[in-house]
């Protein structure tokens, strides 16, 4: 594929996934304060809880879609139609099998739910048919068609995929708040989104089906790939056990230590701070398939620049949203909360550094998982996590939601950051990375 095809699907990607994702903002924004409204912050605090829960169960994927496109780009690119069946085959495999397992751990958590709840659950709620439906919410993706996603976007055509979460995203909006105003039932809430879910995965692959009847699921891998593949997901399980549980463990302990209402609190500031963060995570998922599409086919050098293009294109719109976002958070909650569901200031300040931290990681990790460079960097996201659950474990007795913050903020700036950028330059661009890091600091 050449430049201007490539630059042309990553635009439509961008484009497509921009309005999906304006939604993705505005319309939870609704349901959170339709839900505090009317039902409470304690339910809008468990709702929160058992989506962190999930998010951990949900590391049973073990990066195994990362780790199949990656070999997906190449095939396309070679129009090996062979190879592509085969991966599809063993990919729709491991989905059913990471869809049971998702099942076992949900049952094996579900007699634990009381004592990861501080206090009592909101009044008329059985949190055990609740978390069950949750965990069906999550499974239905591994067992209904969710692999023909990734056909799709290894294509570069993420539009596609976009238009039909915009579709889906309308009508579960629409059914959650008839769930929320006229029956005030948050059971009916989980099930609307489950129907959507089934709806989407429904589309993706009659789309899939039609755009590319050429490939369907059929054939065996080599042995090679499969090695090659097992050991990416060896090294990807890591990565993602330790990307959701550091993502994840936030709600979890705010919810052990410092009760519901405060999960609540701390998910409308988490939401409002990192909204942005989703537009700049939109930029890199619709460059993902160029960039593996440009590692495929052009040299070090050339990637090399590019790398540096949008290095610094990303420090300046980070930074920017940083600054805005410190700014206005504390005045927009005050005019959507009031003053009772506030945080101090110093809380908002590291919402804002936690933001930075975040998302200046995030051309360093869009080149490496399109280079497929995961199992030389299998251990990062670990012992990130370690250190993050460890420093929250200890400071949230202390200083409450600012120790929190300030654990994830060490974990992402000391640990993560440099060890991902480190092992980059090491395997692929084969050069040492003190120079990238004197460049970001000049540009600061």
């Amino acid at each position: 594929m050449n430049i201007k095809s490539r630059s042309r699907h990553s635009v439509s990607n961008i484009i497509a996934g921009g309005i999906n994702r304006i939604l993705g903002i505005f319309l939870p924004f609704i349901m959170r304060t339709i839900i505090i409204k009317e039902l409470g912050e304690e339910y809008l605090g468990i709702n929160s809880l058992f989506a962190s829960i999930l998010q951990v169960l949900n590391f049973a994927e073990l990066g195994l879609g990362n780790a199949i496109a990656a070999n997906m780009y190449k095939s396309i690119a070679e129009k090996d139609s062979e190879s592509l069946c085969a991966l599809l085959n063993f990919y729709r495999k491991w989905y059913r099998i990471i869809g049971y397992a998702i099942i076992a751990f949900g049952v094996v958590i579900l007699p634990m739910l009381p004592s990861i709840i501080s206090g009592d659950a909101p009044e008329g709620i059985n949190i055990y048919i609740l978390f069950i439906l949750y965990v069906m919410q999550t499974t239905i993706s591994y067992l209904f068609w969710a692999y023909k996603r990734t056909l799709i976007t290894a294509h570069q055509r993420m539009d596609v995929v976009e238009h039909i979460g915009i579709i889906c995203k309308l009508i579960a909006f629409i059914l959650q708040i008839i769930a929320i105003i006229v029956f005030k039932d948050i059971l009916f809430y989980v099930i609307a989104n489950i129907i959507c879910i089934i709806f989407d995965n429904i589309l993706c692959k009659h789309i899939a089906d039609r755009d590319y009847p050429l490939y369907q699921c059929k054939g065996k891998l080599p042995n090679n790939i499969k090695t090659k593949i097992r050991k990416n997901i060896l090294a990807l399980s890591f990565q993602k056990i330790g990307m959701t549980a550091s993502n994840s463990i936030s709600n979890i302990i705010i919810s052990a230590f410092l009760g519901l209402e405060l999960v609540a609190i701390y998910g409308n500031y988490y939401y409002i701070m990192m909204s942005a963060g989703i537009f700049i995570q939109l930029i890199y998922s619709g460059i993902t398939a160029s960039v593996g599409n440009s590692i495929a086919v052009n040299d070090i050098k050339k990637n090399y620049i590019d790398f540096c293009r949008f290095s610094f294109f990303n420090l300046w719109v980070v930074g920017w949203c940083s600054i805005c976002s410190g700014c206005l958070c504390q005045p927009f909650m005050h005019l959507w909360m009031g003053d009772k569901l506030m945080l101090p200031i110093v809380d908002v300040v590291l919402f804002a550094v936690l933001f930075y931290t975040v998302n200046i990681r995030r051309v360093v990790m869009t080149y490496k998982d399109a280079a497929g460079i995961w199992y030389p960097d299998k251990y990062r996201p670990l012992v990130g996590c370690i250190v993050n659950l460890s420093l929250s474990l200890f400071l949230v007795k202390h200083y409450a939601i600012s120790g929190i913050l300030i654990a994830a903020i060490i974990s992402n700036f000391l640990v993560e950051f440099p060890w991902e950028t480190y092992i980059l330059f090491r395997i692929y661009f084969k050069k040492s990375y003190t120079q990238y890091y004197s460049s970001l600091i000049k540009c600061v």
